[in-house]
């Protein structure tokens, strides 16, 4: 599915819009995780997953985004360690890269976005044990 991913805004925890590209800040990509809840532990070890990543090491911004707003992005931001989060703002920044909703069940998934907004990395899942693979997106780091 292509992504537009200019368009795509998020909350940040102080209730600031931001966009793909601030989150990216002057870096060569962002790489963006998509929980399914903020109460969903699997999504806060990968979280942390992503964290440990050290990613910005590698010119890359490592964001983690929430369904909800900005109270939902603060306790997350808690649990998660070293690694920036934001809000989905509800579900729209979900929905906008194609994580819906089946059955109740919010899908979860990794984006890897470059410099120019294209989607250079994938991920998406309905259950959220296969939404990161730290080794998958550290080869598409790679590629960038």
């Amino acid at each position: 599915m292509p992504v537009e991913t200019g368009r795509i805004v998020f909350t940040d925890a102080t209730g600031a819009v931001v966009t793909t590209e601030d989150l990216r800040g002057g870096a060569r990509g962002v790489a963006l995780f998509f929980m399914r809840a903020a109460s969903c532990a699997i999504c806060v070890r990968h979280a942390r997953a992503l964290a440990a990543l050290r990613l910005t090491d590698r010119d890359v911004a490592p964001v983690v985004v929430v369904p909800g707003g900005a109270a939902e992005a603060a306790r997350v931001r808690r649990a998660a360690g070293d690694v920036r989060v934001v809000s989905s703002t509800g579900a729209e920044a979900h929905h906008a890269v194609g994580l819906t909703r089946t059955m109740l069940l919010q899908h979860s998934g990794t984006l890897l976005v470059d410099a120019a907004g294209e989607v250079r990395y994938r991920l998406a899942t309905a259950l959220p044990m296969g939404a990161f693979d730290a080794a998958a997106l550290t080869a598409a780091v790679d590629r960038l």
